[in-house]
């Protein structure tokens, strides 16, 4: 039997990015892919986050200083913002470093220092005005730094395959010290110079009283992955992990205590502000709070169950977590209800396309409908009507909108997409494109094979046989006779009489195809999993198989001319042929999320859509380089999107600063 995919579905193969929290669970194989993709990453990326703002890669680390006010947050593709004011207002600064950052250390409203993959560490006297890479020694992904409270000269940071290195003067240097582990260390505490622990993957648990120059395993404790761990006095340390587990130790780490959690989720971070008011964070929007220093612990739950990955707090009222598609909270009641300093909505979205260079809406999880009419530097949401998966839109004109989706969704919108109606449909499966030629005929396509037609704007609906089950992607048609529709299993259909009859194009494929446009009547791209891309120069009859040099799953393509094409998929993937597909080259991207769809009307007028709600936007001409690729750093340009956002009653609630007493 065949299973469909889903947004979720189609399109999740493989991780966006080697978080720390998840890279136990990820293959080794994939932890050296990475590697490449990381590096491939480098060069100036003209690109802009229109959603989620102020940017929506995944946060790794948030850290505060002790003002309250200046922070930092560090996350995936080298992103690292700053706030002055508590996090409500964010800006992004540059670094030499574009590859994921995984930890950070705050000694001071001033002074920082950020780990990284590839043994990346940076650090800054000046804010982060100025962040400067340090040489280490190690190509290994550095998970966590830290130093020792009370000498902030003497720091640590712990990584893949046991990497633990040593700096004495701040982290200008760094040597390595000898962990005897291969095991993945991803959290490492000092209580002060000589007393530390350093947590992993497999339960390891090492300890050291000299400051590193010996470390100790301490093994029988636990078989779960530990991920986070802090101290709290001298010799009391707290440790967490997958599957809910907690640790005590009140001896330096000599004997472990586990406590109950009272849940089963993985925790990724850990803080406390001093021996008795602690937070763990982790999966599923779970965050765990203590008050009598670990002995109990009581879970709240975050609105919409994000991966939290980090924890931070300033007192025992005020705290931050941060996580996947760049959100960040901020609580004011020590944990008990948290609210977003971060803007847009987080639902995936499946489909993205423009009518011109101004009007265009975007599609996808939950009845998710965006909408924009200044070519995005606003994005509104609208009101679907549905919180199923919307999987595409098509208009036929700037007034006439069609949208499809799971369990055989079909909207209408007469006004330009200001409100959307439901369509009796024909078929409760789920759909995955739509076709429109005139406001009243146009073609939906979904799985098991259905193809259905109307003629008179979806009042009645006629099924057309394609002798096949495969689930159908996407349908595009160049006029009202002539069309095509691709699949599973490499399904290619053509029809030359508006679907009376649908005809297999037989290429011998077995790949998943998942989009399709025509540059005109005659030229068209396919494009579908482990990078195949095929044209076609005769309106569908034929398609040749063009080599794209990527071997990633593509989910979106787009033409702006006969030669002009731009296509997306994971791990953030795009790449432009400017000679029909002759040659391809990778276009710089901001992000390693999966891209799911593309609108592209020629030159800086592209808008790509994705995973975690993104939507980027191109802010100068496409240009391509070629591999290997300058290491130049990315560069925001032009003024920041506004979102304009309705109440979501099922969105985590946004912050706002609070207010000044009035003097007496």
């Amino acid at each position: 039997m065949i299973v469909a995919p889903t947004v979720a579905r189609i399109k999740t193969p493989f991780p966006d990015h080697i978080s720390r929290p998840a890279a136990l669970s990820v293959a080794l194989s994939l932890i050296l892919a990475f590697i490449a993709v990381a590096h491939a990453q480098d060069p100036f990326r003209g690109w802009q986050w229109q959603n989620p703002l102020p940017q929506g890669n995944s946060i790794n680390a948030i850290r505060f200083a002790a003002d309250k006010k200046r922070g930092w947050a560090v996350g995936a593709n080298g992103v690292v913002l700053t706030t002055n004011n508590g996090g409500f207002e964010w800006e992004e600064q540059e670094t030499p470093a574009n590859t994921t950052l995984y930890g950070m250390y705050v000694k001071d409203r001033s002074r920082a220092v950020i780990s990284g993959a590839r043994g990346v560490i940076l650090t800054t006297s000046n804010a982060g005005k100025k962040w400067t890479l340090r040489p280490t020694g190690v190509r290994d992904h550095l998970f966590a730094v830290t130093f020792a409270p009370q000498n902030p000269l003497h720091g640590w940071a712990v990584g893949t395959f046991g990497s633990i290195i040593v700096t004495a003067d701040g982290g200008k240097t760094w040597k390595q010290q000898e962990s005897k582990t291969t095991a993945h260390l991803f959290a490492v505490s000092f209580a002060d110079a000589k007393s530390g622990i350093a947590v992993g993957s497999r339960g390891t648990i090492l300890i050291t009283s000299n400051g590193g120059a010996e470390w100790k395993p301490m093994k029988g404790i636990a078989d779960s992955a530990l991920t986070g761990v802090t101290f709290i006095s001298e010799k009391y340390a707290v440790v967490v992990g997958y599957r809910g587990t907690i640790l005590q130790t009140r001896d330096g780490g000599e004997t472990w205590t586990a406590q109950n959690s009272l849940v089963t989720t993985d925790l990724y971070s850990v803080f406390f502000t001093d021996e008795t008011h602690g937070w763990a964070a982790g999966e599923s929007g779970v965050v765990l709070t203590t008050a009598d220093g670990g002995n109990i612990w009581l879970p709240v739950n975050v609105r919409t169950s994000p991966r939290l990955a980090t924890v931070h707090f300033a007192d025992e009222s005020l705290g931050w977590a941060a996580g996947a598609d760049g959100l960040v909270l901020r609580t004011d009641d020590g944990g008990l209800s948290w609210h977003r300093l971060t803007e847009g909505g987080r639902d995936d979205l499946a489909n993205i396309s423009f009518v011109d260079n101004s009007h265009g809406w975007a599609v996808g999880e939950r009845g998710r409908i965006l909408y924009t009419s200044n070519g995005g530097k606003s994005w509104i949401a609208r009101p679907s009507g549905s919180f199923a998966n919307l999987n595409a839109i098509s208009f036929a004109n700037e007034e006439s909108g069609w949208v499809v989706g799971d369990k055989g969704t079909i909207l209408h919108s007469v006004n330009g997409g200001v409100s959307w109606d439901a369509i009796v449909s024909p078929v409760k499966e789920d759909l995955f494109g739509v076709a429109f030629v005139s406001p009243n005929e146009g073609w939906v396509v979904g799985a098991r094979g259905a193809i259905w037609h109307t003629k008179d704007e979806g009042v009645s609906w006629q099924f057309q046989q394609t002798n096949t089950f495969s689930w159908l992607e996407d349908v595009k048609f160049v006029d009202p006779l002539r069309g095509v529709a691709v699949g599973s299993g490499g399904t290619i259909l053509r029809t030359e009489d508006g679907g009376e009859h649908w005809i297999r194009v037989d290429r011998n494929l077995k790949e998943w195809l998942y989009a399709l446009t025509f540059a005109d009547a005659q030229r068209g791209y396919i494009v579908g999993a482990h990078g195949i891309v095929l044209r076609t120069d005769d309106g569908g009859v034929s398609w040749k198989d063009l080599e794209s040099g990527v071997s990633g799953n593509l989910f979106g393509v787009d033409a702006a001319g006969r030669n002009d094409v731009l296509v997306v998929g994971e791990q953030g993937n795009i790449i432009h042929s400017k000679d029909a597909g002759a040659t391809w080259e990778i276009q710089p991207s901001i992000t390693s999320t999966a891209l799911f769809s593309i609108a592209y009307r020629g030159g800086n007028n592209v808008w790509i859509a994705g995973r975690g709600g993104a939507i980027l936007r191109r802010v100068e001409p496409v240009a391509t380089v070629s591999i290997p690729v300058s290491k130049l750093p990315p560069v925001l340009k032009g003024g920041p999107p506004k979102l304009e956002e309705p109440l979501d009653p099922y969105d985590i609630p946004r912050a706002t600063p609070p207010k000044k007493s009035d003097k007496p």
